[in-house]
């Protein structure tokens, strides 16, 4: 509901403000693209940041799934007739009840048991529906799996940062491996930064952005780390431990909103998880 709540609020003018992002991630994602290539994205939303058209204009089929479906669904009917027959939307919650479980427990200050999902991720995952895909993108959704209804149900600032530290970083790692779990070829995009009025950063985004054109993402990333953001939710931490090393990022300016910027990264890794060390 919460991140429902949020597509549906979308403001005016966003697609054409996102415009660059989509380019940006289209020079990305657009290469591992084959021709007739089953592609699904994870978190598209109302596809605002996805260049939707292009995707579907290269793959074979694209299945976008959301737990969100009539935003996703709305996405689709915006393509012209070529590209919506080749789409079709699923609704999907990828943590399997785990998000819910864990914002529910905190909104009630309990210690509650979480679902396996959540405490003790299987390292080989469960596929999405519809797999195996040829490419997962998962689409800017790993910062929302808990945060928004956390705010949404009023729990307090001090739990509300205790709960993502606790259950943040293995509810990632549990997606992240079903990603994996269903293509060979997975694209992560997140939000690992953030500007805006009265949220100070010790870092600008020209500083890593300049790092990026000058000695590439990964020190970029570094930069970038010394700010303030949804590091718990971090896909390219739950790589590394599930053993999965990225093969390519990028980083890219995502202008939010009139104020607000983001930081955009992708990383491409390819292979299955791990299985967890017992």
């Amino acid at each position: 509901m919460a991140n429902a709540r949020r597509n549906a609020e979308a403001g005016f003018g966003r697609r054409r403000r996102w415009g660059p992002a989509r380019d940006s991630l289209w020079d990305f994602v657009g290469p591992p693209i084959e021709d007739g290539a089953r592609v699904a994205i994870v978190g598209a939303g109302n596809g605002d940041d996805l260049p939707m058209r292009r995707i579907a204009r290269s793959a074979g089929s694209v299945t976008l799934i959301d737990l969100d479906p009539l935003a996703a669904r709305r996405a689709r009917q915006r393509l012209g007739r070529a590209e919506r027959a080749k789409v079709e939307v699923i609704g999907h919650d990828v943590t399997e009840g785990g998000a819910d479980a864990i914002v529910l427990a905190a909104a009630a200050s309990e210690a509650a048991d979480l679902p396996h999902l959540a405490a003790e991720p299987d390292g080989e995952g469960r596929p999405l529906p519809g797999a195996p895909y040829d490419l997962v993108v998962g689409d800017l959704f790993y910062s929302q799996l808990l945060y928004p209804a956390l705010v949404d149900l009023g729990v307090d600032p001090d739990r509300c940062a205790e709960t993502l530290i606790r259950h943040a970083p293995p509810l990632t790692r549990a997606v992240v491996a079903r990603l994996h779990a269903s293509a060979p070829r997975v694209v992560h995009v997140h939000d690992p930064i953030a500007w805006w009025d009265g949220h100070e950063q010790p870092v600008a985004l020209e500083e890593i952005l300049a790092a990026n054109a000058g000695q590439g993402p990964e020190v970029a990333l570094t930069v970038a780390a010394r700010g303030v953001g949804p590091h718990e939710s971090d896909p390219r931490a739950a790589l590394a431990d599930l053993g999965l090393s990225p093969t390519a990022t990028a980083l890219w300016r995502w202008p939010f909103a009139p104020g607000v910027d983001y930081l955009s990264c992708a990383t491409l890794a390819s292979g299955t998880a791990a299985p967890p060390i017992t």
